[in-house]
């Protein structure tokens, strides 16, 4: 009898996160399985030293922990934690790195990866930001001035340091452009992962803006280049018809 459990969603969001670096959909998607599905860790004070790094391991299947078990001679507990109680926890310690199904030396596995403390919770708290905004109960009730949208642009800074921004458009035959706004990840995902829209998104460097349309009309730091562009297009993928995803400019007041 054990005292912890593993759950498999959180192994393929790792898997997905590893597989995909620096996707916005396979980040997210494992920050949010961490906010709510624990990792198997080790109860004690434990560090395993590689080469000059000090790392902490922790476990998202059986079948690495069991590996993990055979190469270490130090009797230990386990037992379920949650993530960012335990990263917070650790934070007050030294270590170098998180590292997830730890695997002897020379071997690797698709599921095995670190996450180092200098960027770890930067990570975290960029996604959860996110997520908290996004699935907020007062986000889902907000007008659709006030609401939060995932928002795809492309950000430069010009020759006097102001940072300005364009953005991802879609026209209609009339030739009308409009910038495609996001309310929930699925939708955003049908975009993100479209060939002819999210993949080249991917490819030139897009970041991926959580706004209120507020500050997409009038943003409070840099500006946005919109002068072509007559308003948004709310989960447009998803539309049956797509002028009811339609809000113009001066429909927002």
């Amino acid at each position: 009898m054990t005292d912890y459990q593993f759950n498999p969603e959180l192994d393929d969001r790792l898997r997905d996160f590893i597989a995909r670096p620096g996707h916005f959909i396979a980040d997210i998607g494992l920050v949010h399985a961490l906010h709510l599905i624990p990792v198997v860790a080790v109860a004690e004070a434990f560090v395993v030293p590689i080469e000059d790094k000090k790392v902490i391991p922790v476990f998202t299947t059986a079948e690495a922990l069991e590996t993990f078990k055979q190469h270490i001679s130090e009797s230990l507990t386990y037992t379920n934690q949650p993530f960012l109680r335990l990263v917070e926890h650790l934070m007050t310690q030294e270590f170098d790195a998180i590292a997830f199904n730890l695997q002897p030396a020379g071997q690797d596995a698709a599921n095995t990866t670190m996450l180092p403390r200098e960027h770890l919770v930067a990570f975290l708290n960029r996604y959860t930001d996110v997520l908290n905004k996004l699935m907020a109960s007062e986000n889902e009730t907000a007008s659709d001035q006030d609401k939060y949208y995932l928002i795809p642009a492309f950000a430069r800074t010009t020759a006097d340091g102001e940072i300005a921004r364009i953005f991802a458009t879609l026209s209609k035959p009339t030739g009308e452009s409009f910038v495609p706004v996001f309310t929930n990840l699925m939708s955003f995902a049908k975009w993100y992962q479209h060939q002819d829209f999210g993949l080249p998104f991917q490819e030139h460097g897009g970041l991926v803006l959580t706004w209120q349309l507020s500050e997409l009309k009038a943003p409070s730091v840099g500006k946005n280049e919109l002068d072509d562009v007559r308003g948004v297009a709310v989960d447009p993928l998803d539309a049956v018809d797509y002028e009811q995803a339609v809000i113009l400019w001066q429909d927002l007041g």
